[in-house]
């Protein structure tokens, strides 16, 4: 049985005899407690409230499977030829033989590394005096999804044990990270390719680079037009798409198929707004009516919005999908106008009803205990059966680092049964706080630190 992550650490901690081969640098981990210490205010209410904006997405519903793989392989049968269309005039002439067509997709893993500052053990224990609270309950939450974040990290003293903190630290810029390559991915091949290009056209064969287009996604462009615009409809193009996509499994023998539909949170916001109203009169005749205006009845619409929101679920072709809203998917803002354009995703889950399709893969750290083993257990140790990788830099003994790393990857098995419609332009009376740093909409402000105490020993005689 896997040891916990504090059981771990304390291990590691107490084996850490010698110096490693990188030398940590001067203690500068963040004071918790103790002079200058961000929560040592004198007399501070116990409960401590997060104001902090966590990542959410798709991460939440893909398996995690392990894997020790470089470039696995993954083939599909486009199709089966005939050597020719003759049809033999004789019932025992030789007629057309047959041939099968294939392709191969590979993926690769993305490595995403975060370190913690400089701990001096023998500072973390450190009160600035009786004043310096120490029964602080965190109210709220730091890390995100549970799938994605370290869940052998907890939230547990994150505001108390500076190690702790500075682990749920390196966790949290983690996530958030992992959280934009599921879509965005790492760079070009052979790096981690994120869903954003793994739903595309032109794909091919890895290793003869032949075009395989029987793969390609469904890729529709709704050339920045806006959700609930008159010169395209919305409802045209995601009930052909839905059409097209669900065809395609029927036809393969691939269906039952679980689909979700996976979008910004602010363009599912609008287009929940302006769904209800146009799917209900899509391909409607309102020349007759008074102005070319349709009046809908009671409360239809609004219930409809309503029921679309609170339940995450959207109903197209008389099918109802899940819906997920991710805050790691590519946004484009329109400079000046509060008009911005992004994407919206058909991702298939699961096909024949259980066999996962789209997953992700992590490079299984587990595999190395044999190496590690020889390394008698000070350097490294993993969480969340191998997910997660953790090394200890430490130089005398008291001085020490913690190094975070991860290799991840997103599998798309099937690329024929997802789509894409990119570029639908929304406009949001107020977009919602990001998670990310950097961000237009991005908040935090206060400090860092407090100041210390100015200490008097002495009055100065002249």
């Amino acid at each position: 049985m896997e040891k916990s992550i504090n059981q771990q650490l304390a291990d590691a901690m107490s084996q850490v005899a010698e110096n490693l081969n990188k030398a940590a640098a001067i203690p500068n981990a963040q004071n918790l407690h103790g002079q200058g210490g961000l929560l040592a205010g004198q007399g501070i209410d116990r409960n401590v409230i997060t104001a902090m904006i966590r990542p959410q997405g798709i991460g939440s519903v893909l398996p995690l499977i392990p894997s020790v793989y470089e470039n696995p392989t993954f083939a599909t049968i486009l199709g089966i030829m005939e050597d020719s269309a003759d049809r033999p005039e004789e019932p025992c002439a030789d007629a057309p033989a047959g041939y099968m067509k294939g392709a191969e997709l590979t993926a690769a893993f993305g490595l995403v590394r975060k370190d913690t500052r400089t701990i001096d053990i023998y500072k973390t224990m450190l009160l600035k005096n009786r004043g310096d609270m120490t029964d602080l309950m965190l109210r709220g939450r730091l890390l995100g999804d549970s799938n994605v974040a370290p869940s052998g990290i907890s939230e547990s003293g994150a505001i108390e044990i500076m190690t702790k903190s500075e682990m749920v630290n390196a966790a949290v810029r983690a996530e958030r990270t992992l959280s934009r390559d599921f879509w965005q991915g790492t760079g070009v091949m052979p790096q981690f390719r994120g869903l954003d290009t793994l739903i595309a056209t032109g794909l091919v064969d890895w290793r003869t680079g032949a075009l395989a287009p029987a793969l390609d996604s469904d890729v529709k462009d709704f050339e920045s037009e806006n959700i609930d615009g008159g010169s395209k409809d919305i409802v045209e193009y995601l009930s052909a798409m839905e059409f097209y996509l669900r065809s395609n499994a029927q036809n393969m023998g691939l269906d039952p198929v679980d689909w979700v539909l996976v979008m910004r949170p602010e363009l599912w916001f609008e287009l929940s707004a302006v769904w209800p109203c146009k799917y209900l009169t899509s391909r409607c005749d309102v020349t007759g009516t008074a102005s070319g205006a349709v009046v809908l009845n009671d409360n239809v619409n609004v219930a409809t919005r309503d029921a679309m929101r609170n339940g995450k679920y959207i109903d197209i072709n008389g099918n109802r999908y899940p819906v997920i809203v991710d805050t790691g998917i590519n946004e484009t803002t329109v400079v000046g106008s509060g008009e911005y354009t992004s994407s919206i995703y058909f991702v298939p889950l699961r096909i024949n009803g259980n066999m996962p399709v789209t997953y992700r893969e992590y490079l299984d750290y587990r595999a190395a205990s044999t190496d590690l083993g020889l390394l008698r257990g000070t350097e490294s140790f993993w969480t969340d059966d191998g997910v997660y990788g953790w090394a200890i830099t430490d130089e005398k003994g008291w001085c020490y680092q913690l190094h975070l790393r991860s290799e991840q990857r997103i599998i798309l098995r099937t690329p024929q049964l997802a789509g894409k419609i990119q570029n639908v332009m929304y406009s949001p009376l107020q977009h919602i706080r990001t998670p990310y740093p950097g961000d237009a909409y991005f908040l935090d402000g206060g400090v860092s630190m407090r100041s210390s105490d100015t200490i008097y020993w002495t009055q100065r005689q002249d």
